[in-house]
């Protein structure tokens, strides 16, 4: 990542409200401008004077479109275009309904999440413990799995400075191959980590990876790079998975965990974002409605696109998100500042 970008979409209903989603566009750098493109030129139109009946709905509006992304082996742009567009219609039904978008899912919701911080390189990893502890957060992820290589220097760094009140994640990023990994995380294994996290491919075959997980000394992580929705539930209902992290602008949106909302096994999903503010407080949302003893993931790095992105700053205090108690996801769009790093606009 060159930068952190953002692609926000803005959707307004015949009555005057607004729903607010995002498309992930991380990388390759140029991913942003391409999907704007692409949504201006094929799915903007498609938008106006629909009627939406409920959120997942907004599915059945592109089916005629979905074949032209199969035949460029482009679903995946697809499907986070999609996913944003899912999150918008929520807020917009969370703001018709004159609820917190929390409080639409969950009546019993409560107005904060907490976070593990993310993001975090090797060599600012005790710079950025320090910093997430002045905010209260006592979780943090690091990456690791450079070169198809383990630091165990390093490793012992962190466990070192890691107080007892506190635990630490690995995120291999795809980093190692299947032998690899077993070898790794044996050694791992004398730590007291909390999970390694995308230790090998996720186009590994399921059963191979499930198989993996289950002789796995640690627990594993996954599932940011799913997008089937029977894949999901398999990984979901397997016993040796303990954490499963979906990411709500890549694929599914709030709908795809419809299903899942009071399910036995909601309290494996700690949603996985990186992204604007946006995305990070939608997924704050959705994670305090179904699964309040888990963690949100909460990029660490300094982005104005998610600390200036609204009127009203993202609060973190003693370790959670502070959501409010306005319709939807509860904040708005702060447009003097977002044309400050304003690339592209359009609207219709």
């Amino acid at each position: 990542m060159k930068s952190r970008p953002g692609l926000i979409i803005e959707l307004s209903d015949d009555n005057g409200n607004t729903g607010l989603g995002e498309i992930w566009c991380n990388f390759p750098s140029n991913s942003a401008s391409y999907k704007f493109q692409l949504f201006k030129d094929i799915f903007a139109n498609k938008l106006l004077n629909k009627n939406i009946n409920e959120p997942g709905s907004i599915l059945t509006v592109f089916e005629d479109i979905k074949t032209i992304f199969i035949q460029a082996d482009e679903l995946g742009i697809f499907n986070s275009i999609l996913s944003a567009l899912n999150c918008a219609i929520w807020d917009l039904f969370a703001h018709k309904k004159k609820l917190p978008l929390n409080k639409l899912i969950n009546k019993n919701s409560k107005n904060k999440m907490k976070v593990y911080a993310s993001g975090i390189n090797p060599s600012d990893s005790l710079k950025s413990i320090n910093l997430g502890r002045k905010k209260g957060i006592k979780a943090f992820k690091f990456k690791i799995g450079f070169n198809n290589t383990l630091d165990l220097n390093f490793i012992k760094k962190i466990n070192n400075n890691i107080s007892i009140d506190e635990f630490y994640m690995f995120d291999v990023n795809q980093g190692w191959k299947i032998n690899d990994a077993k070898k790794f995380i044996n050694k791992l294994s004398k730590f007291s980590i909390h999970w390694v996290e995308e230790p090998i491919s996720a186009l590994t075959d399921q059963d191979i990876y499930l198989k993996f997980i289950k002789s796995s000394k640690l627990p594993i992580a996954l599932g940011e790079n799913i997008n089937d929705k029977d894949q999901f539930s398999k990984f979901l209902s397997n016993k040796y998975v303990k954490y499963i992290q979906p990411d709500l602008t890549k694929y599914g949106g709030i709908s795809m965990l419809g299903k899942y909302f009071k399910s036995k096994h909601k309290n494996k999903i700690y949603l996985h974002f990186l992204g604007s503010g946006v995305g990070l407080v939608t997924s704050a949302h959705v994670m305090s409605a179904i699964n309040e003893n888990g963690y949100l993931e909460m990029d660490l790095n300094n982005n104005p696109l998610r600390d200036s992105l609204f009127t009203e700053e993202i609060k973190v205090s003693n370790g959670n998100i502070i959501l409010n108690d306005l319709p939807g996801i509860g904040f708005k769009l702060n447009k003097k500042n977002i044309k400050k790093y304003q690339v592209d606009y359009f609207s219709i």
